[in-house]
């Protein structure tokens, strides 16, 4: 917790102004005013609350990841359009010479980088199947894990951001627990954006897979109820996915090589759209957030 989060024994007082998200000149990317910042703190304080109700360790998770690790998901596989990659130029100064006149706005400067090591982070999750590798996990493992996110989405829409923060709850044991690991806290988080007046509706979805397969894989995921997200809107006309509550049965047990209960283990996250859930706020109780009832404020950092 840092010094500007008010604890318990504190009063929450939020910034006069309107939570805003103002844009950079690249879409998706935008700069968050402080009321915004200020509901993202009350919205941390709640996901602690909430994972305070079982034993989750926090981890921070880095903006990159090594590319091995996605490549070993099976992430390009699955979803190459949305995959940022890391390059750099590797070159000597003689290599740099005839290219530092092109780096200006809109020059070639770039036609030497090469991909690195590294990709900008798909999902706050990944990195905690990855460091499962090799285990048996005698008990189920939960963590809070919470990241800076990229994916090349291909619009520009309120609330569909290239660069942006998810906290998740993660847990990995038997396909048993995950199974009601992740139904309880389907119900649990749906209540609780509930409590802050937010009409949320519940769906069965799929993720954006990629290439000749996606209509199959997409059809499977549904079938088998492995993702739902909760929905509400973020704008006039618009309905987003806020928060989701997913199983991947034991594809990260197989790829990464850890067990649990004798089997390959199994593994299941609730993921929390940060900004958008701050935008559905906004969309709910208006732009400033110094104005918004106690009792939206109180739902936010005490879930009930």
């Amino acid at each position: 917790m840092t010094d500007s989060q008010p604890t318990a024994d504190q009063p929450t007082v939020l910034p006069p102004g309107e939570a805003v998200l103002i844009p950079t000149g690249a879409a998706g990317v935008v700069l968050a005013s402080a009321p915004f910042e200020a509901v993202v703190a009350l919205l941390r304080r709640g996901i602690t609350a909430l994972a305070a109700e079982e034993d989750f360790p926090r981890l921070a998770i880095p903006p990159v990841v090594p590319r091995s690790l996605v490549e070993r998901a099976g992430y390009v596989k699955a979803f190459p359009q949305l995959l940022g990659t890391v390059h750099s130029f590797a070159g000597s100064p003689a290599d740099w010479k005839p290219l530092s006149a092109h780096a200006v706005e809109g020059g070639g400067w770039h036609s030497e980088q090469r991909l690195s090591d590294l990709v900008l982070l798909p999902a706050a999750c990944y990195p905690v199947y990855a460091g499962l590798a090799g285990r048996e996990l005698t008990d189920p493992v939960r963590f809070t894990v919470e990241g800076q996110c990229f994916r090349q989405e291909a619009t520009s829409e309120t609330g569909r951001l290239r660069s942006f923060r998810m906290v998740e709850l993660v847990t990995a044991g038997t396909e048993e627990h995950c199974l009601r690991w992740r139904g309880r806290w389907l119900e649990r988080v749906t209540g609780w954006l509930a409590e802050m007046s937010l009409k949320v509706e519940v769906e069965v979805a799929d993720d954006p897979f990629f290439g000749p397969s996606r209509r199959l894989f997409q059809a499977a995921q549904r079938v088998q109820e492995l993702k739902f997200e909760m929905k509400v809107p973020v704008a006039d006309g618009l309905v987003q996915a806020i928060a989701s509550a997913n199983v991947h049965k034991d594809h990260f047990g197989e790829v990464f090589g850890f067990t649990s209960g004798g089997a390959v283990g199994h593994t299941a996250c609730t993921a929390f759209g940060v900004e958008r859930i701050v935008l559905a706020l906004v969309q709910a109780h208006g732009p400033c957030p110094s104005a918004w009832p106690e009792s939206v404020v109180t739902a936010i950092t005490e879930p009930s």
